[in-house]
């Protein structure tokens, strides 16, 4: 690879990928412990057990940092099911969502991200880029591919579909506390509801 084709990366990036991780991990749950406005580069110095300056030679302020480490939520999201069924596909998808505890730090996250829509909205747009776009889109390509197989309408409004079908989940998920954990078996009813107005007729 010539010098013109050399990845570009940020100046100062990551020399220690234990260290990386351990700062990111520390900020997300800093987040969750505290929110946004108590964060600060040396409280997730304390709690990574790394120098101020390990995070500064890697980030250039705390909102560079926080923005990487949200997007990090996005790198381990599971393959798209396999199959040409597209109910069952979307039933595996959604069952993803009904399936993961809410005690993860990424469950405890959400609740306070969407409190940030009208406090904090240039982070929550970094949020909803970063994190709901690239979980939306899994849908998305589901969809398309029913509507390609035949199997889905032709007119259907894929955006439209693609909230109706996880949304009522998220829905359930987070309010478990209270209403008590969604049962095996809803994810199955809800796609088949959904299913019921958007077939191929």
């Amino acid at each position: 690879m010539t010098a013109a084709q050399a990845p570009t990366r940020r100046p100062g990036r990551p020399r220690s990928a234990e260290a990386d991780t351990a700062i990111i991990d520390a900020t997300l749950e800093l987040i969750v412990d505290g929110g946004i406005d108590g964060l600060s580069v040396e409280s997730v110095a304390a709690r990574a057990g790394v120098g101020k300056a390990t995070i500064y030679r890697r980030w250039a302020n705390k909102d560079e940092l926080v923005e990487d480490a949200l997007s990090s939520l996005s790198d381990a999201l599971p393959e798209l099911p396999e199959g040409d069924n597209t109910r069952d596909r979307l039933v595996v998808m959604v069952e993803q969502i009904r399936a993961k505890s809410v005690e993860t730090c990424s469950g405890r996250l959400m609740p306070r991200m969407l409190s940030y829509a009208t406090q904090h909205p240039d982070l929550f747009t970094h949020y909803y880029t970063s994190v709901i776009q690239p979980r939306r889109e899994r849908y998305r390509v589901v969809l398309a591919e029913g509507i390609a197989s035949g199997q889905l309408r032709a007119d259907l409004d894929i955006e439209l579909a693609a909230t109706l079908i996880a949304a009522p989940m998220l829905y359930l998920h987070l309010m478990q506390v209270g209403m008590g954990a969604p049962s095996p078996g809803t994810s199955q009813a809800l796609v088949d509801m959904v299913l019921d107005g958007i077939r191929a007729r």
